[in-house]
């Protein structure tokens, strides 16, 4: 982490550390950049897929509890925000990849602006009214994008665990001009929470 982002404050979480929250002085960032990796994540397939409902290519469901992502007919993205993090899938048709990617979380009002810098595709699309899903490339990775299209511009990213860190540290150069600051998951949660994702 940068200097100017303050001290972490740290929380084991089955095993794992979790930034919850950095200490410094009280500011109100323009955009804020978490590390969600800890949070369960799985490729559902085939008869799994039909059984969570319809789904089409970029369609995003809520379902109380993770956000289902559709990547083509009969294989989508399942992202556990608020389940157990030692949570077990429903079927054989759920591949764990909790820990394969990184899963990060960029919102505030100049999230946007920092998406701009980080890829070509369009990811605000303005008629859209719900959350989509889209794979594009970042410098020759495969990266996956929500666009959670709340009342402030939000985000969460996947890549392969081994590219995360320099996905981190991108969104930080290229946020940094913009107000971007290094969050933890109180931070995130209470953002995520006052979009009605409860």
């Amino acid at each position: 982490m940068p200097q100017w982002s303050g001290k972490a404050v740290e929380e084991d979480q089955t095993g794992r550390p979790v930034i919850m929250r950095f200490e410094r002085a009280k500011e109100r960032f323009q955009a804020s950049l978490a590390d969600l990796s800890h949070r369960p994540k799985a490729i559902v397939q085939g008869p799994g897929v039909k059984r969570i409902g319809e789904l089409n290519p970029g369609k995003v469901l809520w379902t109380g509890q993770a956000f289902v992502c559709c990547l083509k007919p009969d294989e989508a993205v399942v992202y556990d925000m608020k389940g157990p993090l030692d949570c077990i899938w429903p079927s054989e048709y759920y591949t764990n990849l909790t820990e394969g990617w990184v899963l990060l979380a960029l919102w505030g009002p100049h999230s946007l602006a920092v998406m701009q810098r980080l890829v070509a595709v369009d990811v605000e699309r303005p008629l859209a009214r719900n959350p989509f899903f889209l794979i594009t490339r970042y410098h020759g990775l495969a990266l996956q994008i929500v666009n959670l299209k709340g009342t402030l511009p939000g985000f969460l990213l996947t890549c392969d665990r081994s590219h995360g860190q320099n996905l981190f540290d991108t969104c930080l150069r290229a946020g940094e001009h913009l107000g971007l600051n290094p969050a933890g998951e109180i931070d995130f949660r209470t953002w995520f929470e006052g979009l009605g994702f409860k």
